[in-house]
């Protein structure tokens, strides 16, 4: 997750700073103001249409690594599962031995003591 938000970051700032040159490149450059806003918007189209390109390649990536995430916690939930069932049935083997011990022992104990 901190890699695709490090790219994003960087993609971003790749993006503003290739827009910052382009329009202060323009700017100065010695066209009439018509020509400037047509190469401006034409520029500003390009950048639009690369960033939602990498804006869709980031998003489909995101979806990817969350639906990885998913089924890694869907296979973590049923190990889990699966533990709790064997350590219920070990604890009810063990609760039945400790039943047969107490009885066990107060069996002797009586038998002993004669109470």
């Amino acid at each position: 997750m901190s890699k695709l938000n490090n790219a994003t970051k960087l993609l971003a700032g790749l993006a503003i700073g290739t827009a910052i040159g382009a329009v202060v490149g323009l700017l100065y450059a010695p066209e009439s103001g018509a020509d400037t806003r047509k190469k401006l918007k034409k520029e500003a189209d390009k950048y639009k249409k690369d960033l939602d390109k990498y804006a869709g390649d980031f998003s489909e990536k995101a979806k990817k690594a969350k639906a990885e995430l998913e089924a890694k916690l869907e296979e973590v939930k049923a190990k889990l599962a699966e533990q709790k069932d064997e350590l219920l049935a070990k604890a009810e083997d063990v609760k039945g031995k400790a039943k047969d011990k107490a009885k066990e022992v107060k069996d002797e104990f009586q038998e002993n003591v004669g109470v």
